[in-house]
């Protein structure tokens, strides 16, 4: 078997179908299904099964998934543990590309301690409306990295950034325990992502894990508009808990049960990093934040 298998492999599972895959991967589908075909020989196990929405993994394939993502990771911790150690301070500038809910927290909170490091690398946040548009940034070399929720396409390098909390966040008076059992939400009224897009892949996938169906009564991936649509009673949504706080006074706030854990992370292309994106990824690296499971 080769690497690039087994990011076919992981991209399949992430986005949930060859088509969404083969588009984030900028491969040919019949390629990429071609390379799965031969990997199910040679391991002699079927990874996928298809259904209504598209494509899921086998319990062998979501097993050999988990292992495939270990192995890259592994791959990326060799390529730098090789990468230059003494370089001079840069003293460019970097531009980051982010989904705008995380851009605030870029700017005010993530960003600041590493200027107090590297004063002389000047960083310009480039916020997107939604994370495709940021790795379609990415990819088209508009932007030097991005930040971003996990997973991303399996294509990209990333470095652990943070963790964030998702919560619930529903109109007042909504009668729900907290925290709030992951069945409590089946028929719930959900604003939600777009259809098609990567969060809202993300969303349906939780959700069927689950074995919950919430009832959607919006998609947009207008974030602006999604707090005050809770607030107006239209139904509840799935946020950053750091995020939601600031409208503690107007919506309801309720942990999970089990809870949900998100990483944030930087990605990139598999291009030669500038020194100022080295600097900025050792010092990622230097939080020594994990990548969390998915429940």
């Amino acid at each position: 078997m080769t690497l690039q298998q087994l990011r076919y492999l992981l991209a399949v599972v992430e986005h949930g179908g060859m088509t969404a895959a083969a588009q984030a991967l900028f491969v040919d589908q019949s390629a990429l299904s071609r390379a799965l075909q031969a990997l199910e020989r040679e391991l002699r196990t079927e990874l996928f099964v298809r259904s209504g929405r598209g494509v899921a993994p086998t319990p062998e394939g979501a097993r050999i998934a988990h292992l495939a993502k270990r192995i890259l990771t592994g791959v990326r911790a060799i390529e730098d543990t090789f990468a230059p150690a003494d370089i001079p301070e840069p003293t460019g500038r970097l531009v980051l590309g982010s989904t705008q809910s995380l851009a605030i927290e870029l700017i005010t909170t993530i960003l600041p301690p590493f200027r107090n490091r590297h004063p002389r690398i000047g960083i310009d946040v480039q916020p997107y409306e939604s994370p495709d548009l940021a790795v379609e940034a990415l990819r088209e070399n508009a932007i030097d990295m991005v930040m971003i929720d996990l997973p991303v396409p399996s294509d990209l390098r990333v470095q652990p950034f943070a963790h964030h909390e998702i919560v619930l966040v529903s109109p007042p008076g909504l009668q729900l325990p907290d925290p709030v059992a992951w069945p409590d939400m089946q028929g719930l009224p959900m604003i939600m992502p777009a259809a098609g897009s990567v969060r809202r892949r993300q969303f349906d996938q939780l959700f069927s894990r689950h074995e919950i169906q919430p009832e959607i009564v919006m998609e947009t991936d207008e974030r602006g508009a999604w707090v005050s649509c809770v607030a107006a009673g239209h139904g509840s949504l799935l946020w950053y808990r750091d995020l939601a706080t600031r409208f503690a006074s107007t919506v309801a706030i309720r942990s999970l049960s089990p809870p949900l854990l998100r990483t944030v992370a930087l990605a990139w292309t598999r291009r030669p990093l500038s020194a100022e994106a080295r600097a900025l990824c050792a010092y990622a690296q230097s939080r020594g934040v994990q990548e969390t499971e998915y429940i």
